[in-house]
């Protein structure tokens, strides 16, 4: 067992040792919930059929640590959730919630009641496996509505869905070397982004920005009050994953810069819990380019290239202590995990 935190393993425990499928609880899902949980489907989720049985399914996978949402999805609709990858390196446990058969039907059929970007996906869902003699058809239309120009015949926008959708496909960003933040959330298709710029202008939010860059687009936001307004109305609206990440970044001042990002970065990926820079490391980025500043302003050949020795020696320093901090951190994770119980898998 790798090193998992104490919340981790009782997700864990919870969700993958208790296989067993469930079927949805009885009463009825507000609409802000719905909202939310296709805004979520709407970034992570997945339609599939078996083309060999016609069996259908609605799926979701995430990290262990972002089990939470997997759980709400159980809650709310039935399923189970299963074990999909072991931690190995830097990569984390994944976990998929799975549903199938007549609770499937089911949870499609609520997720359609709003209309969302895989809406025509949930319809086929909805009706159940497919026959034999459909399910060429039903595959080439799932492989048409994933394509990344298909246009919904309609679609609704609200703070839920949003806070979904940015559990699953946004981001917060601390810079390293000044204080503020950066939201952005990607997707293949432009249709979603576009209707999500037009709501947050309409929300007052001008200050958000949309990009269309090597065949991705993005919403982007580095305004520190937008941005700080933005995180309190998702927060507000439902936002579960990325919760804690907001709170830190909501509490983000001057003053606690460099804690705050320190306490951000332990709740993100372990490749970026290996690569992030310390305090000294900080202080060594902001150095570089202080120089670099100085040599774009340097009036003689001479200072230059002065300019330019010590330059290169700090970035040739820069890069060895990264690799020493990283060093240290991979040998104290493995430490860590070998306390815990991890074995050593030796190769064949």
């Amino acid at each position: 067992m790798s090193c998992w935190d104490r919340l981790g393993l009782q997700l864990f425990r919870r969700a993958y040792l208790s296989r067993k499928a469930v079927a949805p609880p009885q009463g009825c899902l507000t609409e802000k919930q719905i909202e939310y949980l296709i805004g979520f489907f709407d970034g992570d989720g997945c339609v599939t059929m078996n083309k060999s049985t016609g069996r259908m399914s609605l799926k979701v996978s995430q990290t262990l640590d972002s089990a939470t949402v997997l759980m709400r999805l159980r809650d709310s609709l039935g399923g189970g959730i299963y074990r999909e990858k072991c931690q190995t390196g830097a990569h984390k446990a994944v976990l998929q919630w799975v549903v199938s058969g007549k609770t499937m039907q089911h949870a499609a059929r609520v997720l359609c009641q709003v209309p969302s970007i895989k809406h025509a996906q949930l319809q086929i869902a909805a009706t159940g496996n497919i026959a034999m003699t459909d399910r060429s058809e039903v595959a080439q239309k799932l492989t048409l509505f994933k394509q990344k120009g298909h246009t919904p015949t309609d679609f609704q926008c609200s703070w839920p869905y949003f806070a979904g959708f940015f559990d699953a496909e946004g981001s917060i960003t601390l810079p390293k070397r000044s204080v503020g933040l950066q939201l952005e959330v990607g997707q293949l298709n432009d249709f979603v982004l576009e209707k999500l710029f037009c709501f947050l202008h309409l929300q007052k939010l001008i200050r958000w920005r949309l990009y269309r860059r090597d065949h991705v687009s993005k919403l982007s936001c580095t305004d520190f009050a937008t941005c700080k307004l933005t995180l309190k109305r998702l927060l507000e609206a439902g936002l579960d994953v990325k919760q804690r990440q907001a709170a830190l970044a909501l509490s983000l001042t001057a003053d606690n810069h460099v804690q705050v990002r320190e306490a951000k970065s332990e709740l993100n990926g372990l490749q970026s819990k290996y690569e992030r820079l310390d305090d000294a490391g900080i202080d060594r980025a902001k150095e570089i380019k202080r120089i670099g500043a100085q040599w774009h302003r340097a009036s003689s050949q001479q200072e230059r290239e002065l300019l330019q020795v010590k330059l290169e020696g700090l970035r040739e320093e820069h890069k060895l202590q990264k690799l020493i901090t990283k060093t240290v951190r991979l040998r104290g994770s493995i430490r860590q995990s070998l306390r815990e119980g991890g074995l050593i898998r030796r190769m064949s």
